[in-house]
This record gives structure tokens, sequence and C-alpha cells, in this order.
């Protein structure tokens, strides 16, 4: 049966279950429709700090601006919510004691998100997370807390790393193994700045550090690492290759570029458009190869699945019902992290520079090994650090060309999973 009508069958038996969504920036606001859409699921309440966004989310629904309780005080969003009635808050100073099951992370903050979903999960909350930028750097952690919580932490469906792990579902339920995981990128450029991208921001109608981080391609190297800390693979090398190839010729071109199973990276330019795909082979290959020619899908040994699209927030229904119906994560990082995403300078750097964020001026994100990733700063952490040694363009930041701010949840996380 499909999660659709299972989903239905759990509104019929015990209502709709409950959620917060904290952030209503574009994809908060779409996982809000999106939810309220759904059988057995309704957004109970919306954090953000402008809770004009939060109403506004509601609005688009149909809601009256006097329809939606807007307040930060605790019982008024506990009798709201047991009403049925939608709610904005500015904090999540109460999240963890309101009658909701499932927490919907969209805001993509390092220390914020961080904090939001650890206390979160102790609380017994499920987190289900658009924040690849706080899971690449504790993804282990998260999934810890969340299994001594007796909660389900995990990454959403329809960002890339969510649509990379379905599609894995679907080809290893056919008897494939999986060789390489791809992400799709039509432009890079590992210098681009808030300003030489402006132009694509207007375009584009997003934040100029969003349109960064994509156009310098920190984002994408962030997300394969996801994919490869629940997968156990690997970048081949650091950054990955950026594998020139069509849809066409991809089973052959890709393996080609790597020097081995196990990996993640990337494809540069072609006609793969917003797309993802995996590279498999069967291990009973030779009943098959005939089967798979016909269904033209090649020669073999290796085949390329290809899914064209990613629609983000439009897929989360089925991550939330898979936590709340079946207890089950899209997909687990159960052990140390097998990749690191490191930050390049992005220009000369001096001692004494604040660094800035993820979609600045000062660093882009290369994925690494784990192992050769030892001693430098990663991405996630960029903007909490401040240079005391010069470095140059181009080269990774050392731990020791940088102070790091103590003080803040998400740097003595990471300090506490790398140094036992």
């Amino acid at each position: 049966m499909g999660i659709w009508h299972r989903l239905q069958r759990h509104a019929d038996s015990v209502g709709d279950t409950a959620l917060a969504i904290v952030g209503a920036g574009y994809v908060g606001t779409g996982v809000v429709h999106s939810i309220h859409q759904s059988p057995g699921m309704r957004p109970a309440i919306v954090v953000n700090r402008n809770t004009s966004r939060g109403v506004a989310a509601f609005a688009a629904l149909g809601y009256s601006v006097d329809d939606v309780t807007v307040s930060s005080d605790r019982a008024t969003l506990v009798d709201a919510i047991t009403a049925g009635t939608p709610c904005v808050t500015d904090s999540t100073e109460h999240l963890a004691t309101l009658p909701i099951s499932v927490v919907i992370e969209a805001t993509g903050a390092l220390n914020y998100g961080t904090e939001t979903m650890l206390s979160m999960l102790d609380a017994g909350k499920h987190v289900v997370s658009f924040n690849a930028e706080v899971d690449a750097l504790l993804g282990w952690r998260l999934h810890q807390c969340a299994a001594e919580n007796g909660v389900i932490y995990t990454i959403a469906d329809g960002d890339q790393p969510g649509v990379l792990f379905r599609l894995q579902q679907q080809v290893e339920a056919m008897g494939f193994d999986v060789t390489a995981y791809l992400n799709c990128k039509r432009h890079l450029n590992v210098h681009q700045n808030p300003e030489t991208g402006a132009g694509y921001a207007a375009r584009d109608s997003t934040s100029a550090l969003m349109t960064t981080a994509f156009g310098d391609g920190t984002k994408m190297q962030v997300e394969q690492a996801v994919v490869a800390n629940a997968t156990g693979c690997v970048p081949d090398v650091r950054g990955m290759h950026g594998i020139e190839s069509t849809v066409a010729t991809a089973a052959v071109d890709i393996p080609a570029a790597l020097s081995g199973p196990g990996c993640v990276d990337f494809t540069l330019g072609g006609d793969f458009g917003a797309g993802v795909g995996i590279v498999a082979q069967h291990p009973n290959a030779k009943l098959h190869e005939a089967a798979m020619r016909f269904y033209k899908m090649g020669d073999g040994p290796d085949y390329f699945f290809f899914r064209p699209y990613h629609l983000v927030h439009l897929e989360i229904p089925m991550t939330v019902a898979e936590a709340v119906l079946d207890n089950e994560p899209l997909a687990s990082v159960d052990g140390p992290h097998t990749a690191e995403v490191l930050a390049i300078a992005k220009k000369d750097l001096v001692a004494g520079e604040n660094l800035d964020s993820i979609g600045g001026f000062t660093a882009y994100g290369h994925i690494d090994t784990a192992a050769n990733a030892t001693g430098l700063l990663p991405i996630g952490l960029v903007e909490f650090a401040t240079m005391t040694d010069a470095v140059p363009q181009d080269d990774p930041i050392p731990l020791t060309s940088v102070t790091l701010d103590t003080s803040l949840t998400v740097v003595r996380e990471w300090l506490a999973l790398h140094n036992g």
C-alpha cells in the first residue's frame, strides 16, 4: 500500500500528527504548504524570527491573519495547537514541551540548527532535516542522539541527498550494487562571491549567500558529504572530479573517471539538469544483461540510473510518514564520518580576518576523505573562525591557523566528535 493511503488510514484511526516547521524561508514555507495538503499530518506551528513570514505561509493556504495565533506564551500555544489553530512563534524556547511529534528543520543555519535539532531529539521529538550543512558536520552525533531518545533523526526527501537515498533504495531492491552516487552541476566557479553572483541571485529571487553557495559548489560538496557519510562512500579525489558527460554516455564515462567503486562525485555540464544519478552493477550480470539491453539501459556491466529532478519541499511528506508510521529514517549515519567538507581560501586570507559564512567572500568547500581532513577547518565552522595566520588563495585552512568560538554548540559538538 502506498504512503498516501497509509497516511489516510492514519488520519482516520488516530487523527493528524502535529508538526512544527522551523524556518519560514523559501523551503520552510513550501514545507508548510506540502504538509497541509497531506493526509494524516498538519503544520501546527511555524517558528521564525520574523513572525510575519510564518503568518504569510498560512495565509497562502487561505487562513486570514485573525485565524493564526501568534504568541511566545507557552500556554497560549498549547491551547491553540490542541484546538487545531495554526500557530506562529519567534523562538524555539517552548517547542520541546508543545504537543507536537515531529520537527522539520528548514533554516540551513549551523549553530541555531544544531541547537534546535539536538534539543528536540532530547525532548523525544522526531526530527526531519533539510539542513545538509549540519548533517555533513554532525550526522553521526544527531543519529546517536536520536537513538538515545528512541526517536528518529533523518535527512529529508526532496533535496539531492534524499533523492539519492530513495534512488539507492530502488536500485538495491532490484539486486544491484551501487558503485557511485552522482550529484549534477551545470556550472561551477569556486571563486564566485555575493558581488559577482548578484545577477544570478536577482534572476532567481534567491539570497546572495544561497546563490553563491550554489555557484561556488559548496552546497553540492556538502550534499555529497551527507551521502558519503550515510553510505560509507568517499570522494575519489579532493573536491571530486566533476565528470563531463551526458545521460546517454554516463554509464561509460563515470566509471572510467573513477579509480574504483564506492565513490561520490558529480557531473559537470551535460544534459542532466537538476537531476541525480547512481551507477550500479548487478552481481548476476549475465542473467540480466540481455534484459537490460532490451530495456535500453546499455550493454553493462555498469548501468546509470537517473532521476532528472528533485522537488525539495514537495517530497517531504514521504520522510515524515516513514518516521511517524514506521519509526524509520530515510538514511542513517551509523559510525564515524567517511568524508568532511574542507574550508578552502577563496582569496588570500590574513591574520586577524574574521571569516564569513558559506556562500560568502572568504571560503568555499571541497569534500575529502575524513582521514585527509585531519587538522583542517571544515566549511561548516568557517563563520565561527578568525584567522591567526595567513593562508593563500585555494589552500585549505588549517585548524592551527584559526581560533574558533567554542561558546557555540555546533563548534563544541564537532570538536567532541573528533576528539573523542
